[in-house]
């Protein structure tokens, strides 16, 4: 009974963490790269992640300057994107989602892979930002709800006077 336990409490950590949507068809990710090539500003975070644990989230405000399209790393009959960014904005998370209101400037350059379900989008039906599954369909684990964030409610994206990036400001105003 002992190692039933013990083995039962090492196996369910494994199986609260989220996992992300980085598996796509060629034509998903053809896709994915020309929607970040004209609307490039995305959120990247997990909105199932536990806010306090050891999975807890971090929200950066990026903007997308270039993307390519690669082999997906743990699946090779499906494909990910691969995107440059600039991390523009550390966005804080509280147990309700993102906090908008207090979004903090940050400058950074990385690289990510986007994600089906935890890069976000401006959804133009919405009007809000959401996973990008409600933008570009992708039903590889099922059909999935365009109609409401997977773990988390759609949200806004952050005001450009807390970002102070004039670019993003241009874009928040034609948006918006």
């Amino acid at each position: 009974m002992k190692n039933t336990l013990i083995i039962f409490s090492l196996i369910i950590p494994r199986l609260l963490c989220a996992d992300a949507w980085d598996n796509l068809t060629l034509q998903q990710a053809e896709q994915v790269c020309k929607f970040l090539n004209t609307d490039p500003y995305i959120l990247d975070y997990c909105d199932c992640c536990n806010y306090e644990g050891e999975y807890a989230t971090k929200i950066y405000l990026m903007k997308v300057k270039s993307t390519q399209i690669i082999t997906c790393e743990w699946n090779s009959e499906y494909y990910s994107v691969r995107a440059d960014v600039d991390i523009l904005a550390e966005i804080p998370y509280t147990k309700e989602g993102p906090d908008i209101n207090y979004a903090h400037r940050y400058k950074s350059k990385e690289e990510l892979v986007i994600t089906m379900n935890y890069t976000w989008a401006y959804n133009e039906q919405k009007k809000k930002a959401a996973p990008i599954y409600t933008i570009i369909p992708y039903d590889i684990y099922g059909e999935t709800n365009p109609n409401s964030g997977y773990c988390k409610a759609f949200t806004n994206f952050p005001s450009p006077k807390y970002i102070k990036n004039r670019k993003y400001k241009k874009w928040y105003n034609k948006i918006f």
